[in-house]
């Protein structure tokens, strides 16, 4: 993981970790990648939840998830380990709510050893938090106390315990889509798409190929003064055929992009590029409608590479020219007609 990753992660103020985590939250449920609501308790009121992932509309009556997220500025000890975890079985037997199906603590600097060797090994955490109960839950859950009862003593012997987790800093940005919301919320950088090189390139093109290849074989035929029956004749010819290479793999390396940021980063930021590019070309494609075929293309692919990207990705100079060239090339393919390299 870079360390810049790292870095941000460890800088968060307490609430600003917990609001991410909510957020995260909230975006697993706008994918419909898990859960469907979501729960910040006041912290007066948390009762040992910090942000609660919801898996049905039954909330506390069904299936939910507890990440306590705490910003600490050691390991988490094991008297915290013991003491946050005993919260949700007090209030549990108290009937507040019904037990999580699962508890991660979200502690971005780890924890100590001794909690590390607990959580390696699930089937010690119920009998340990019997034997330390009095120490470190007794008097720190509540003001009254908190004895350890009968029913408490169900709820643990009940438990799951493999469902108890640790998420340091690499934990936490390898979460699903948990990158994409450090790049909008932290403004941290992205990182590089793959790039395409002449030799990646498939000798047969693909189907999503086939309109902007064929449009260009027109153009090419029209300046060159010869007809070009394919994309085949275009590549034996000496002058025209690195061409058409060089358009085949400004056109990969954009998908390749697209494929690459699409699960780790919204969409919408990947949209806002070919909004750039199409709002940096237009005018110029428009304008020489009327000019030579050939010349409007090279005019067009000139302009493209120079067209500045706005939002996280630009910021971050991760949209290389062959990735904005090769947008222009989807745009050709699209569908929609709004430029077509051939009229």
């Amino acid at each position: 993981m870079p360390l810049n990753e790292t870095r941000q992660i460890l800088a968060l103020e307490d609430d600003h970790l917990e609001e991410l985590i909510k957020k995260w939250i909230v975006r697993l449920i706008d994918n419909e990648d898990g859960y469907v609501g979501f729960d910040r308790p006041t912290a007066s009121a948390d009762q040992g939840r910090d942000s609660v992932g919801f898996l049905t509309t039954s909330r506390y009556d069904g299936a939910w998830d507890n990440y306590q997220a705490k910003q600490l500025n050691k390991p988490l000890s094991l008297g915290d380990f013991f003491s946050e975890l005993g919260k949700v079985f007090y209030y549990a037997a108290e009937e507040r709510y019904t037990l999580p199906r699962r508890y991660v603590f979200v502690a971005p600097k780890s924890a100590q050893g001794a909690v590390l060797k607990l959580i390696d090994r699930p089937s010690t955490i119920g009998p340990a938090l019997l034997d330390n109960w009095d120490a470190h839950c007794k008097k720190k859950i509540t003001r009254s106390g908190a004895p350890l009862t009968s029913e408490i003593r169900e709820l643990i012997g009940g438990f799951n315990f493999d469902n108890v987790e640790l998420w340091k800093c690499s934990t936490i940005i390898e979460q699903p889509q948990m990158r994409g919301l450090m790049v909008e919320l932290l403004d941290l950088d992205p990182g590089a798409a793959p790039t395409v090189r002449e030799s990646d390139i498939p000798s047969t093109p693909g189907d999503d190929e086939f309109a902007y290849l064929s449009q260009l074989v027109g153009v090419f035929a029209s300046h060159r003064g010869i007809d070009f029956a394919d994309h085949n004749a275009v590549m034996a010819d000496p002058d025209y055929g690195p061409k058409i290479t060089r358009a085949r793999r400004q056109f990969l390396e954009r998908k390749a992009f697209r494929l690459h940021f699409r699960d780790n980063i919204d969409v919408a930021l990947l949209d806002q590029v070919d909004t750039d590019v199409f709002d940096g070309v237009y005018d110029h494609y428009c304008s020489h409608e009327a000019g030579e075929l050939f010349g409007r293309l090279l005019g067009v692919m000139e302009k493209a590479a120079s067209v500045e990207v706005t939002g996280p990705l630009g910021k971050h100079r991760r949209v290389t020219p062959s990735v904005k060239q090769g947008t222009c090339h989807h745009f050709a393919s699209d569908g929609k007609q709004l430029m077509r390299w051939d009229r």
